[in-house]
């Protein structure tokens, strides 16, 4: 886990990707665009981006940044190199589908073959743009398996902060827990409209209770009741999974540990 050097030369062979981009777009190394919209708290402004060619360059370890870039493309590359016959990709938290689109362009760099994309996230204008994203480099989602849920421990509904698109930061481990509920409830009760929130609840399956996406953010999310889905559900149709990435916010702690013996298999 440690021991970096066999990656040392991981990216020998690939060209960087150089050539036109559109205005209001990025690109990484491997040629994928990225709409600015998707990254709202970036602070881009769209005029100055795209419009004309731009050359890339292969990630780094040491540029002075915290490489998580490269540990990403890592994963992609090991991953598309160890696949056979048909790549499976799994992305918990999807967000706008980045990590899947970018694996799947690694595959058809590095070995060419069919693969299924599976996408799974609980923010609808996030789930929105998964679509987007994937048609802007030339992925058809029809294709692939988009879910517009969260990952939990059951199939049982979850109160999850609905909102804040592309801050990335919507979990339901805070919202969900049972402590949490309790705190709900009784904030309704103790200071809110019952009769209100229990229609609201039953009718539109929200709570109506509003709060950041994360302590010190301003993006403000609202409490909604969320259809669920679990990793052995996600792992079952499948044989083999060539690579599952996850960036569910410390909901990894109750999504994972239950189905450890169905990822062994």
């Amino acid at each position: 886990m440690n021991d970096l050097r066999e990656y040392r030369d991981v990216f020998q062979g690939l060209t960087p990707w150089a050539g036109p981009v559109p205005q209001g777009y990025l690109v990484d190394f491997l040629g994928t665009l990225s709409d600015v919209k998707l990254r709202p708290i970036s602070g881009l402004d769209r005029s100055s981006l795209g419009g004309g060619n731009v050359a890339t360059c292969l990630p780094k370890l040491g540029d002075g940044g915290n490489a998580e870039g490269w540990f990403e493309a890592i994963n992609w590359i090991a991953a598309a190199r160890e696949a056979r016959d048909k790549f499976v990709m799994i992305s918990l938290g999807a967000h706008y589908g980045a990590q899947l689109v970018d694996a799947c362009r690694m595959l058809q760099l590095v070995n060419p073959m069919p693969c299924t994309l599976v996408a799974v996230e609980g923010e609808p204008e996030n789930f929105a743009w998964i679509s987007d994203h994937m048609r802007d480099n030339g992925i058809d989602p029809n294709a692939h398996w988009l879910l517009p849920m969260a990952v939990s421990d059951s199939r049982e509904p979850v109160l999850f902060p609905v909102g804040a698109p592309g801050i990335g930061s919507n979990n339901c481990l805070s919202t969900n827990m049972p402590n949490s509920r309790k705190i709900y409830a009784d904030f309704i009760i103790r200071d809110g409209d019952p009769n209100a929130a229990l229609r609201s609840l039953l009718v539109d399956n929200t709570t109506g209770f509003t709060q950041p996406v994360h302590p010190g953010m301003p993006y403000m999310t609202e409490v909604k009741v969320v259809s669920a889905v679990t990793l052995e559900d996600l792992l079952g149709p499948f044989g083999r999974v060539d690579f599952i990435e996850a960036d569910i916010q410390q909901s990894e702690i109750v999504v994972f540990p239950p189905f450890v013996d169905a990822l062994r298999k």
